[in-house]
């Protein structure tokens, strides 16, 4: 056999050998992150599959075909994308399958290698045909290695944090009061994200033209440069489960003028930060 195919077979084989080691260290790595990948791939197909149920039932009144097969294959396409990372990251498809392509290509180069003594020194393109056959082997593990990789990045990157959002009763973005109207307000803050929210901070800014009663909650003047002229009232949460809203009453009496305010809403946690939010006061006649 040509020096340069048995060296070239030889380098495979060790290639392989390391590779397989590599695979099986890669699933120490996706182990950590299958169970919580599961978890929240669970999580958003229930999200996914209650989004479709409302949007096709909007799109079932107006006859709307076209648009209901396309929110149907978005749909199959992102459950079949999340099906797809948890089998990556699991034992079969980050350690068996490329350490089978790996395991073949070894046989591969190590029968190349020891051609002439099956063959004889004839037949030498045996060796040629082995070493190409180990080179693809040893190609396709190597891919579906790296997209191992790939879904150990993305599941590390894609930290599950909370996501809170701010509402009146009855979901409700823009209260309409009547002038001088002294009413109970209910704030309804929501985590809707993928894990639960610490040591939740709110603060929310009402003009001095609307009277605070007190409340289970602290009156503050607001911060002037920021805030000029506004009341700031705070209430605290240590935790707010996911799917779950937590409520407050605000004691609210309104100006004795019709206007339009928009409420600015601070929200602080531990794992997000600082976010702000906005609801709208309407007072009418």
């Amino acid at each position: 056999m040509v020096e340069s195919v048995f060296q070239t077979l030889l380098l495979l084989a060790y290639f392989d050998i390391a590779l397989i080691s590599i695979a099986i260290a890669n699933f120490a790595v996706s182990a950590s992150f299958l169970g919580r990948e599961s978890r929240l791939s669970r999580t958003r197909m229930e999200k996914r599959k209650e989004r479709l149920l409302g949007k096709l039932k909007e799109l079932r009144e107006t006859n709307q075909i076209a648009s209901i097969k396309k929110e149907i294959r978005e749909a199959d396409k992102e459950q079949n994308r999340l099906s797809n990372n948890i089998f990556t990251l699991s034992w079969l498809g980050a350690v068996v399958i490329p350490s089978i392509l790996f395991v073949w290509s070894f046989i591969c180069a190590v029968v190349g290698m020891n051609s002439e003594a099956f063959w004889g020194s004839q037949n030498q393109e045996f060796g040629v045909g082995f070493l190409v056959c180990s080179t693809i082997l040893i190609g396709g593990g190597f891919i579906d290695l790296l997209i191992v990789i790939r879904a150990i990045d993305s599941a590390a990157k894609k930290v599950p944090i909370p996501e809170i959002r701010v509402y009146f009763a009855n979901h409700v973005r823009e209260l309409k009061l009547k002038r001088k109207e002294t009413v109970v307000v209910t704030v309804c803050v929501s985590n809707i994200g993928e894990d639960f929210a610490e040591d939740v901070q709110i603060f929310m800014m009402f003009p001095d033209t609307f009277k605070i009663g007190n409340g289970e909650y602290n009156l503050m003047q607001a911060d002037f440069n920021k805030y000029p002229n506004c009341t700031q009232v705070e209430f605290r949460r240590d935790l707010i489960h996911i799917e779950v809203t937590y409520w407050k009453v605000i004691y609210v009496t309104a100006p004795d003028r019709k206007c339009t305010h928009e409420i600015p809403i601070i929200i602080n946690e531990r794992k997000t930060g600082e976010t702000k939010h906005k609801l709208t006061i309407e007072v009418i006649d």
